[in-house]
């Protein structure tokens, strides 16, 4: 049965909650959705997700946050920390907690990497500049930012955060025409320069949305990357 934890009073600042009954720990995953910030695209992104994690022993959070026009930046990395933060000092007190993003979920999770206890970034956003001169999302970047406040992106951009303090996977496809490979192997290599090792598991062919179907490829590889740390 889903219960609900508001942490604000828009309707969209809620987090879905699943607990696993059939465990006796408090390791919990927080699901964070995509969309390039539009309305549109909301947490049942992430549902297929859900019963696969809960099947595997971990309890469930998925969250939903503003964005959109009317939601203009930092908002969305400002609710997914207030979300966090609500939750953890919630009656649910989780022992653990394990951030998984995808797209623009995997910018806010990395983003506020220090909330979790480690992060796995799918196909994530990490460079707003690169993705608005190259015109991804169907120019995502220029309908949701202006696209002349420079400083605003680079506080959008994990790139310009680095390093991350926080045990984190990657998982990207070549193929994605989404969100470019090439972003998050940048984003690995300033880590590296600065000492903070990523794990990064590129493959040949993992669509953008395939990132988040359990049916995919990576998706054992993820779990196991996840019970080394859980």
């Amino acid at each position: 049965m889903v219960e609900q934890l508001q942490y604000g009073q828009h309707q969209d600042q809620h987090i879905d909650i699943y607990r696993n009954h059939d465990v006796q720990h408090d390791k919990w995953i927080v699901l964070i959705h995509g969309g390039y910030w539009r309305n549109q695209f909301d947490k049942h992104m992430m549902n297929p997700y859900i019963d696969a994690l809960i099947d595997v022993g971990f309890s469930v959070a998925n969250v939903e946050y503003r964005r959109g026009s009317e939601h203009e930046w930092p908002i969305p990395k400002d609710d997914i920390r207030n979300a966090v933060e609500t939750f953890k000092q919630s009656k649910y007190h989780p022992s653990q907690l394990i951030g998984i993003g995808h797209s623009v979920g995997g910018q806010l999770a990395l983003l506020n990497d220090l909330l979790f206890d480690c992060i796995v970034a799918l196909a994530p956003v990490t460079d707003v500049l690169y993705t608005l001169h190259h015109h991804l999302g169907q120019d995502a970047v220029p309908e949701y930012f202006n696209p002349t406040s420079t400083h605003v992106l680079k506080d959008a951009s994990p790139i310009m955060q680095t390093p991350i303090q926080t045990d984190t996977l990657i998982i990207h496809g070549y193929n994605d025409t989404s969100v470019h490979i090439d972003t998050s192997l940048s984003y690995v290599q300033e880590n590296y320069k600065k000492g903070t090792y990523i794990t990064l598991y590129a493959l040949p062919h993992l669509d953008h949305l395939d990132c988040i179907n359990p049916e995919a490829m990576h998706h054992d590889m993820l779990l196991k990357w996840l019970n080394h740390r859980a």
